[in-house]
């Protein structure tokens, strides 16, 4: 669940509910890379909760919503990479190992 609040379309405090810094730091590295965006930090409430206060700040007029969307795609990308390549490198170990033992 994300909760957005700004009066400026452009600078917006996103609350993303059950999340932490695993999401937080990667999704903040992702944004931070974007050039329309000036400013890209997150805060976590309370250590009991598990929630985070995402800020982000754009110049140009562009909406904030843009770059958080962005940067989650980008990171949805890189993981599936991730994934995909740790998968590929298991199954290829995994063979080799086969043709040790016969």
């Amino acid at each position: 669940m994300v909760q957005a609040d700004g009066a400026d379309e452009g600078c917006v405090t996103f609350v993303l509910h059950e999340e932490d810094h695993t999401l937080g730091n990667s999704l903040r590295y992702m944004v931070m890379k974007n050039l329309d965006v000036d400013f890209c930090g997150y805060s976590i409430t309370h250590p009991s909760e598990s929630k985070i206060n995402f800020r982000i700040q754009t110049r140009g007029g562009v909406p904030a919503v843009e770059p958080l969307r962005r940067g989650l795609n980008e990171l949805t990308d890189v993981c599936q990479h991730v994934l995909n390549t740790f998968q590929r490198r298991v199954t290829e170990f995994r063979s080799q190992q086969e043709d040790v033992m016969d």
